[in-house]
């Protein structure tokens, strides 16, 4: 995933400092554990097998990769294809075009766009079949965000209610620190200082295609993959979810920065739980700069009772 991951918790009822301390280095476990599972670099991971597998092939998938797949598949349907997880063959063929500062051909576009196509993955009952040549799945776009949603998963259930997990640019947050309304986050609106949210049980996403930006034949393109035309979208946008759950989020965010903005408002105030603090036109970076900002950062401290932060880089 290339992130970091911060757990901020206060221990449970009947829980001490050291027990919530532990609890919180599982919960980084966990996250360590999903990074496997949702791998396209791992050569031992089940989504690298089933990248490899021929087409047609039912491939055999564990419980946890079919979770994944069948969601990933569903968040694509939920937004018509602005997300879409077998984007595999269009990111590896963008990634070579950035490194070399050349625009693909015509034919090498058409040849990756015809191995992509969430309609053309099937998924059921343990096993996934690939309908075409040549697809390859990237599950980039929401891992970070379902990898949080199981880390919350963990610490309810061992008792730790009150906590905030961060993943630079997608947090969740659990009940609120003892003493506070909610866990304090200031959003980027593309205005002034932004928004301030005061957040208990929900995540927040942001996804910015301003990030990354290389420029190819005088043209500005993003790093986020527009799934039409298989290139970097040349749009420069921030675009921020909040939504009950991570990876939902994280899905809408990737998508909102492909999709037009009344579109995507009308698909967001169609679901339950979900709002759109923030979307807005950000001015590109030069070519081979990175925009540091994430768009989101935890305001205040841990509040009046002592908590724990834990981290974990990979």
């Amino acid at each position: 995933m290339g992130t970091v991951f911060t757990v901020r918790a206060y221990p449970g009822s009947g829980m001490d400092a050291k027990d919530a301390e532990r609890i919180c280095g599982e919960a980084l476990a966990c996250a360590v554990h999903w990074e496997k599972v949702m791998s396209a670099m791992d050569a031992e991971s089940g989504l690298t097998r089933l990248n490899a597998a021929e087409y047609g092939i039912s491939v055999p998938v564990s419980p946890e990769l079919e979770r994944v797949l069948l969601l990933s598949l569903n968040y694509a349907r939920l937004t018509n294809g602005a997300f879409d997880p077998t984007l595999g063959p269009c990111i590896r063929l963008w990634k070579k075009s950035r490194r070399l500062g050349v625009l693909p051909s015509d034919e090498e576009r058409e040849c990756a766009l015809r191995a992509c196509g969430w309609e053309k993955l099937s998924v059921r009952k343990g096993m996934a079949v690939k309908a075409v040549s040549g697809m390859r799945l990237d599950l980039g776009g929401m891992g970070k965000g379902f990898a949080v949603d199981r880390m919350a998963e963990m610490l309810k259930t061992r008792g730790i209610c009150s906590f905030f997990i961060d993943s630079t640019s997608d947090v969740l947050a659990g009940a609120p620190p003892p003493g506070e309304p909610g866990w304090r986050l200031r959003v980027d609106t593309g205005r002034g200082q932004g928004e301030v949210l005061l957040l208990s049980h929900a995540a927040v996403s942001t996804s910015g295609s301003a990030r990354q930006m290389v420029k190819i034949g005088g043209k500005a393109y993003s790093h986020v993959l527009d799934p039409r035309s298989g290139l970097g979208v040349t749009e420069g946008r921030q675009v921020s979810v909040r939504a009950s759950s991570a990876a939902l989020a994280d899905a809408l965010a990737t998508a909102g920065c492909v999709m037009r903005e009344e579109e995507f408002r009308s698909l967001a105030a169609g679901l339950p739980g979900v709002s759109v603090p923030a979307f807005f036109q950000s001015p590109p970076c030069s070519a081979g700069e990175t925009q540091k900002q994430d768009g989101l950062r935890k305001e205040g401290g841990m509040g009046s009772m002592k908590g724990m932060t834990k981290q974990l880089r990979f």
